[in-house]
Parts: structure tokens; C-alpha cells; sequence
């Protein structure tokens, strides 16, 4: 018997506005897939947090918080691998300038892409098109070979 999904991925996708308020609909997604899935609760909330920031980072620096905006989540599952990409069509922005503070620092913001390059295997970003932005994230599921 072959596994289909080692030659078939399965694609899930959630198209939400720029709003805030909608993330709650990203994160329920989230933690429905990660179950789905099998993974563990400690996990999937790893996961929820790196997508809700990546989510907040669209909304924050390519949308600069007009609701008008759409962002676009995309979850490959494959045997081996989750691989989510985030999208949205705001402004460009230079992945660079967002760079963690120290983590000495204490406040409030500013651990968002520390927090994602934690808890993914890989984190991308793409932000070089004047149509989109774009962040891959990718966790590796299962033992690793």
C-alpha cells in the first residue's frame, strides 16, 4: 500500500482582511490542522504563535494597519514536512529592518521573527515583488532522517 500523500500534499488555504480581529479565525485553522495532523499541543501552539506573527507583520508593516488589505495563508502537508506560506499584496518591506531586539530588552513587541525563526525549521521571506509579499515557514514533522 503507498502513502498518497507522500506523492499528493494536501493544500488547505484561509483568505482573511487586515484586521486584527481575524487572526482568532487563523489561529482556530491552526490548531485544527496541527491536530489533524497528529501533532502534539506544545507544537501546535509553537506553530499558531509563528503564524499569527507572521499574519501581524502584514497587517503591521505592508498593510501599516489599513483594513482594507487581504492575507492570503496557504498549509502544504506533505509526509515529511508543513510548510505554510503567508501572502499579502501591501507595501514592500525590507525583512532586515524588522531584526529582533535583544532579548535582554524587557518590553513589550519586537520578538516576532525571532519567535518564528524559534520555533520553524525554516523560515523565508520574500518581499521583492512590487505584487506581494511573502513569508515560507516550514516545520518538519516526524523524525527527522
Amino acid at each position: 500500500m503507498t502513502n498518497t500523500m507522500a506523492t499528493n500534499p494536501e493544500h488547505l488555504g484561509l483568505s482573511i482582511p487586515s484586521r486584527p480581529k481575524y487572526l482568532q479565525l487563523v489561529r482556530g485553522m491552526v490548531k485544527k490542522i496541527s491536530g489533524t495532523i497528529g501533532m502534539g499541543d506544545d507544537a501546535a501552539a509553537e506553530i499558531m504563535l509563528a503564524v499569527v506573527e507572521a499574519c501581524s507583520n502584514s497587517i503591521k508593516h505592508s498593510y501599516k494597519g489599513q483594513p482594507h488589505g487581504q492575507i492570503n495563508i496557504f498549509w502544504e502537508i506533505t509526509q515529511t514536512e508543513l510548510i505554510i506560506i503567508i501572502e499579502d499584496f501591501g507595501c514592500q518591506w525590507e525583512p532586515d529592518s524588522l531584526a529582533p531586539r535583544d532579548l535582554d530588552e524587557i518590553r513589550p513587541g519586537g520578538l516576532g521573527m525571532h519567535i518564528m525563526q524559534c520555533v520553524m525549521d525554516c523560515v523565508d521571506f520574500d518581499c521583492s515583488s512590487t505584487l506581494r509579499n511573502q513569508v515560507k515557514m516550514i516545520k518538519q514533522l516526524g523524525k527527522k532522517p
